[in-house]
């Protein structure tokens, strides 16, 4: 979750947008909803394979995804949920 501070980061002094991949940025929550039942599983982040196959699900459902992208979302999306998990976590 970003706040103003980041918001104000990821824009340059002229007002445009730093970030190369502004698609990635639109359909971030929708990709983590459906990486999300992956993730919470318990075995997920501590086995080896749940990288791949966490990169296999976000391009069967977005297959107009170039590959990189799947790959850089698949990571945004996995700190995001580490991050999201520490804020619940006492």
């Amino acid at each position: 979750m970003a706040g103003p501070n980041d918001r104000e980061a990821a824009n340059q002094h002229d007002g445009s947008e730093r970030r190369s991949r502004p698609h990635l940025r639109e359909i971030f929550e929708q990709a983590y909803l459906v990486a999300y039942p992956m993730l919470s599983s318990e075995q997920s982040l501590s086995n080896p394979g749940s990288a791949h196959f966490l990169r296999v699900v976000l391009h069967d459902n977005f297959p107009n995804l170039h590959l990189q992208d799947v790959a850089i979302l698949s990571v945004a999306i996995e700190r995001v949920y580490r991050e999201r998990c520490k804020e619940i976590s006492p």
